[in-house]
Formats: C-alpha cells, sequence, structure tokens
C-alpha cells in the first residue's frame, strides 16, 4: 500500500505539467495548420494528444489536418473520439460532414450539420456544408436556399457563390448563376472548374465569342478539363457556322481521347457535309465542386 501511495504521488508533478506543454503543442499545431505545413501540424497535435489525450480541440484539430491530407478514414477517427471529448463543439459537426460529403455519404452528412446547426445556426460553413449535401443529392432547390442563407452570413464566399452560380445553371437561370460565378472568379481566379463552368453557362445563353475566349483560357491552361473544352469552344463556333475553326477544335479534342469529337471528326469535318449528321447529344454539364 505505502508503495503504491508513493508511485501516484511520484506521478503527480509530471500530471500537473502535462496540461500547460500540451496546450503549448497544440497552439504550435493550430498556428502550422493555419500555414498549411500540414506534417508539421501534424507532429504537433499528435504530441498534444499523446501528453493529454483530453485536450479540448486536439482530436478536432487532428481531424482537420488528417482531411485536408486526404486520410479521410483517419479523420474521421478522430472526428468520433472528438465527440466524445467536446460534443457542443458545432464545428465538430461541421468538419465531419465534410468527410461525408467528399465520399457522397449525403444522408450521414445531413445528420452532423443538423447536429451542428442545432448548436449554432449562425455559421456560414455549415449552410454551405448543407448546400452541397443537397447538391451531391440533386436537391438544387433546397441547395439555392441554403446557399442564399450562407451568403447572407458571409457576402464574400467564393466557394458559395460559385456553387450558387452553378445551382442557378442546373435551375435554367443561366444568366444569373454567369453572375454568381464571375464573382466567384474576382475573389479566387484560380477557382478549380471555375470558368469552364462559366464557359458552359455563356454557351448555354448563345455567347458564343464570349464563350470562345472564355474556353480558350481553359485550353492554355491544360489541365483535366482541356478535351471538354476544346469540344465546347468547337460548338461555339460551329454555332457561328465556322467549320473550319470548329474542326480544329474537335480534331485536336479527338486526339486526346474525347469520344463524341472522333465522331465529328468522322462524319463531319472529314466530310463536305454541312450538318453534322446525327449529332451526339450531350447532357448538360454538371460542374465539378471541390470541397
Amino acid at each position: 500500500m505505502f508503495r503504491s501511495i508513493l508511485s501516484g504521488l511520484a506521478l503527480l508533478p509530471f500530471a500537473l505539467v502535462a496540461q500547460p506543454e500540451a496546450d503549448d503543442h497544440l497552439k504550435n499545431a493550430q498556428s502550422a495548420y493555419k500555414a498549411n505545413e500540414l506534417d508539421r501540424a501534424l507532429a504537433y497535435a499528435d504530441s498534444a494528444i499523446a501528453l493529454e489525450p483530453g485536450i479540448p480541440g486536439g482530436f478536432k484539430l487532428r481531424g482537420d489536418i488528417k482531411q485536408r491530407q486526404l486520410d479521410m478514414h483517419g479523420a474521421m477517427m478522430d472526428y468520433v473520439k472528438a465527440e466524445k471529448v467536446e460534443p457542443e463543439n458545432a464545428r465538430l459537426y461541421v468538419s465531419r460532414s465534410a468527410v461525408h460529403i467528399t465520399e457522397n455519404r449525403v444522408k450521414e452528412a445531413m445528420r452532423d450539420i443538423e447536429k451542428a446547426l442545432d448548436l449554432d445556426d449562425t455559421d456560414p460553413d455549415a449552410w454551405y456544408n448543407r448546400a452541397c449535401a443537397n447538391y451531391i443529392g440533386r436537391n438544387n432547390e433546397g441547395a439555392l436556399r441554403d446557399l442564399e442563407k450562407s451568403l447572407e452570413l458571409r457576402p464574400d464566399n467564393a466557394d458559395a457563390l460559385f456553387l450558387r452560380g452553378v445551382v442557378k445553371g442546373e435551375l435554367f437561370k443561366e444568366s444569373e448563376g454567369i453572375v454568381d460565378i464571375e464573382a466567384a472568379l474576382n475573389l479566387r481566379p484560380d477557382m478549380a472548374d471555375g470558368l469552364m463552368s462559366l464557359g458552359v453557362l455563356q454557351f448555354e445563353t448563345k455567347q458564343y465569342e464570349t464563350a470562345i475566349a472564355t474556353f480558350t483560357k481553359v485550353i492554355d491552361a491544360k489541365d483535366d478539363t482541356e478535351k471538354e473544352a476544346l469540344y465546347y469552344r468547337a460548338e461555339c463556333y460551329y454555332a457561328l457556322k465556322d467549320k473550319q475553326n470548329a474542326c480544329e477544335s474537335w480534331r485536336a479534342a479527338a486526339n486526346l481521347g474525347e469520344s463524341d469529337s472522333k465522331f465529328i471528326v468522322r462524319n463531319y469535318c472529314n466530310t463536305d457535309e454541312e450538318k453534322i449528321p446525327k449529332k451526339p447529344v450531350r447532357g448538360r454539364r454538371k460542374s465539378v465542386i471541390e470541397f
């Protein structure tokens, strides 16, 4: 008995100093995370949790770091642990809903978002996440309502502006969608899929010359949407009855493996046809939303 009491007393000073040291490590992790130094942030978060497993914000932050590192399974494990430590942290459920959205689990995302909004309905990120979940679930009307709320709370949210533009486009409000996407690009010119989505809406509203300029910027960037942009640029030239330039773009798209372009080159560009026979029907393009 005496020895066990001494052992407990011997450990007491270390327990007392562990909390301040853990706090320092957590602060360092937060700073590194804000600076996007993710490996460094993760190392500090690991240290903070090792020193004080129940430190508030520890598992939540480590989950956020892992999510940004695209370790979704690891992030989810940490968010589950975080819920046991701080179940009233609204931001925890916002972060966890993001993992569900990334992995297309709409019902699970909605459950977490509702928890977040029950705790804090003034968080624009929670409303934006719900909009993303609704968009993925093909509820564009619901997504639009959520985006209006998110932008009311944070008007300069480029992601929300972009998604609202995309949703308006899918609801056949293309002109309004163009305004939103242009506003988003003014805030973040390098937004993924931004120019491509803008060009498609310009094409849909028959702004062919403007759309050609937009698609040319996408093509010059040589990203994953290059062949799609080439196809749409060709469509614009075709609408303007410029077969030479249309076929030049369709041939470039075909060389990149675009299947509809291969058909058009074979049955239109390499013939004397004035119109494309049995022209391939393309559905409305669904934009790529990066979360």
